[in-house]
């Protein structure tokens, strides 16, 4: 549960606030020094995006290697001198990726690889130029490889 945590940046809590579990609850569970009902391992394989399986010491499948992107959706608020138009797509596509999720914090959003090569499309420009536009606008906070 540590590593799945870690793996997404957050401290414990990071998590108890975007899960509703205490901190102190979530540091129990990491140490070992608190059982944890079954109930409880779903929520938290949910809020951790990860399966159950991988939370019970399983190995996790080899996939493709992926990249988190967390955007700043404070500074995507604020107006692009640079290029208003694709400003008001990425804010409209952030907002639909907002909608369908339960964990989302109000200040940053992590999306996926995939997630910017579909919004590129959407703009009609090459995603390495999305990224180089998203880093020099100050929009994008962190990107994570995972192998």
């Amino acid at each position: 549960m540590r590593t799945a945590r870690k793996n997404r940046g957050w401290t414990i809590a990071e998590m108890a606030a975007v899960g509703k579990i205490k901190a102190v609850v979530i540091g129990s569970y990491e140490r070992g020094s608190r059982n944890m009902p079954i109930s409880r391992l779903g929520e938290i394989a949910r809020i951790l995006r990860v399966d159950v399986a991988y939370l019970l010491g399983q190995p996790l499948a080899r996939q493709e290697s992926t990249s988190i992107l967390t955007l700043d959706l404070r500074a995507i608020s604020r107006p692009s001198f640079s290029n208003p138009a694709r400003l008001t797509v990425v804010v409209s596509y952030c907002a639909g990726i907002v909608k369908k999720r339960s964990d989302w914090n109000g200040e940053v959003l992590s999306i996926r690889e995939s997630d910017l090569l579909n919004l590129s499309f959407a703009l009609g420009i090459e995603q390495a130029d999305l990224l180089q536009w998203l880093i020099a606008e100050n929009y994008l906070l962190t990107k994570i490889d995972h192998s």
